[in-house]
This record gives C-alpha cells, structure tokens and sequence, in this order.
C-alpha cells in the first residue's frame, strides 16, 4: 500500500503541488524501504528530507496565505507548527547508538498519513478554494 498522487489532491498553486508531490514520493519510497526491510536504514533520510521539506514548503504556503488575507492563516500556520513538532519528537525518540525500531518506523507512517490524509487533503485544498474563489491569482503574480 502507498499513497499516489492523483488531480484530485492538486490544489491549483504549482509550486505547492509539486512541493506535495515530492512528499508523497519521499513517503512511498519510505513505506518501500519498510517492505523491503530497510526502513531502518531510510528512516533517517526521511526525517532529513522532512526537515528540509518543511522549511521550503511552509513557508512557501504561509507566504501566499499572507499576502491572500487568507482568513484561516494563523491555524493553517500552527498546524505547520505541530507537524514540525511530531518530526522533531520522532527525531529525539532516535538514538545514534541503536537503529531506529518498529515503533519508530509505525511512528513515521502513522505521523505522515496523517499529515497527508488531515492537512494536504483538507486544510491544503481548502486554501486553494479560497485562492481561486477570491481570484487571487488574477490580481497576482504568485503563481
């Protein structure tokens, strides 16, 4: 089982679909590594490209919702907060001693489908209504 990207999750901002595509391919090649009996191994890329990935990604989304009036901004943004959190907790549970075990693997797939399923799939098209509702990107060049 993995997580395809299909139109249907496309919120309409180019950039942030790409941006949510290289998720879901970080994340299936993950749940890939876990079948073949690498997740241990491919864990930690994960959580690096995680770290990386939220920096470029939220604040890409936070600077259009800003410049948008987007009137859901402060929750969308402390939803980005708590998704930083859970990676920083799954990071910290790691030791540089042992390699990562089942629950942190189980960990990682259950805090990224739900990240999927919560934020990209709700809040993410939400926000992409709202852009093209309001015709912000008539009116702008954040595209």
């Amino acid at each position: 089982m993995g997580v395809y990207w299909r139109k249907g999750l496309e919120i309409g901002v180019i950039e942030i679909d790409k941006q949510h595509q290289s998720l879901v391919e970080a994340f299936n090649s993950f749940l890939l590594a876990c079948r073949n009996g690498k997740g241990s191994s491919e864990l930690l890329e994960l959580l690096k490209f995680l770290d990386s990935y939220a920096i470029q990604h939220f604040t890409t989304e936070e600077t259009i919702q800003k410049a948008s009036s987007y009137p859901e901004y402060e929750s969308h943004r402390l939803q980005h907060l708590g998704f930083m959190k859970k990676i920083h907790d799954l990071k910290g549970q790691l030791t540089s001693n042992d390699p990562p075990q089942i629950n942190h693997l189980i960990a990682a797939n259950t805090v990224l489908l739900d990240w999927f399923i919560k934020h990209i799939s709700g809040s993410d098209s939400h926000f992409g209504r709202y852009l093209f509702e309001t015709n912000y990107f008539a009116e702008s060049d954040a595209q």
